[in-house]
């Protein structure tokens, strides 16, 4: 099986391009796999859901355990995807711009703020949900409290929940404002959860990386069930899993590279 390869900064121009959404072209490129397949399928709304360190080799490992992600990667794409940063805010930003650290200056979330005040018209700091919003359309954002106040004043729905020690209760409660923000019919959604890379700092074997994998793929499955039809999903690593020497041990020498390169697993499938 051919692997399809691309990068995260790639993701906002496909979805720009795909619902529409004016937006100055990003770094990033769009993806004719991924705009040949959605538009087959008459995908009108997308839902971003960023799966925190879901690597692209630890995408294999976990996909026996992680059955609904698995099944929409079956039915629709599967992408190697290599992420610009191995820390969460800069590869997070660069998902939601299309543009790489280096352009858009994110390094932390303190920096959203710092670099929006800036010069809040910059397009380098422009989520695709602030291009659609600009656009008249309807864009909600589901992600920790900090980081949905940096959309303040960008976007109108806009939910944050605070962090937390219980890292399956706080990506639970990220769920349910995504299954809220659904009955809306957003025509982009974006969700962040967090349980993979909590526990791969914490935990030592994989039944319990497992235990957060079968946590996540059960809110995927709430929110796959509650989209409306015509809704394409990106779900998507933001970096290669943290806590290298105890998840690479015994790892193949490609697994090895792709940790290295920082590789992230993108799967698209529409409902």
């Amino acid at each position: 099986m051919k692997v399809l390869e691309c990068r995260t900064i790639d993701i906002a121009p496909t979805i720009s391009q795909l619902l529409k959404v004016p937006m100055v072209p990003p770094s990033g490129r769009v993806i004719p796999e991924i705009e040949e397949y959605a538009k087959e399928r008459g995908c009108k709304r997308a839902v971003i859901i960023v799966v925190d360190s879901l690597g692209y080799s630890l995408y294999w490992h976990l996909s026996t355990v992680m059955k609904n992600l698995h099944e929409l990667a079956e039915k629709g794409l599967l992408l190697k995807c290599r992420s610009p940063a191995n820390i969460t805010s800069p590869a997070i930003a660069s998902i939601f711009t299309g543009y790489l650290p280096e352009e858009h200056k994110i390094y932390s979330t303190a920096d959203i703020y710092a670099e929006t005040t800036k010069d809040s018209e910059n397009p380098k700091l422009k989520s695709i949900m602030e291009w659609a919003y600009r656009a008249g359309m309807k864009v909600a954002a589901v992600i920790e409290t900090e980081g949905a106040e940096s959309f303040r004043g960008r976007i109108k729905d806009f939910y944050g929940v605070p962090n937390s020690e219980d890292i399956l209760d706080y990506d639970r409660r990220i769920t349910e404002y995504a299954l809220q923000s659904l009955r809306e019919k957003p025509d982009i959604l974006a969700v962040h959860l967090r349980a993979l890379d909590r526990y791969s700092h914490r935990v030592e074997t994989w039944e319990e990386m497992k235990t957060a994998a079968k946590a996540i793929d059960k809110n995927l499955e709430d929110i796959f069930r509650n989209a409306e039809k015509g809704t394409i999903f990106f779900i998507c690593g933001d970096h290669a899993v943290h806590g290298g020497k105890k998840w690479l041990k015994n790892a193949t020498h490609e697994e090895i590279k792709n940790h290295e390169d920082n590789y992230v697993a993108l799967i698209v499938g529409c409902c």
